[in-house]
């Protein structure tokens, strides 16, 4: 699992540094930090367990969820039903389905192996 793990934090990132994601972690969904790339200082289990919390509550209607604040943008979906990825964006921007597209199929690649 640790040679898994070191492969999620490449991919994050990445896709940090490609999308402009402020923080990005693949979480269990029980609200466990897997692999994450948050700045320095940031508690990740907060982080975690808020998008765990706000994505068990809403995926009985919705599968994934946007959350615009003035401070920017989580995004968090699911990624089957032991995992998901939540990222945070500074801003809305059209590239978010498509970064977050990308990072799915890049860690579901990483968790299925």
């Amino acid at each position: 699992m640790a040679s898994a793990v070191g492969e999620l934090k490449k991919i994050l990132v990445d896709f940090n540094t490609k999308y402009g994601a402020t923080l990005s972690a693949v979480v269990s969904r029980v609200g466990t930090p897997i692999a994450w790339n948050v700045p320095q200082g940031m508690p990740v289990e907060n982080f975690a367990a808020l998008a765990a919390t706000i994505l068990g509550a809403s995926e009985v209607i919705y599968t994934g969820i946007i959350v615009e604040s003035k401070e920017g943008v989580l995004v968090v979906s699911g990624l089957g039903p032991k995992a998901f990825i939540a990222a945070m964006f500074p801003n809305a921007d059209a590239q978010i389905d498509e970064s977050m597209e990308a990072i799915s199929q890049a860690v579901m690649g990483v968790l299925k192996a």
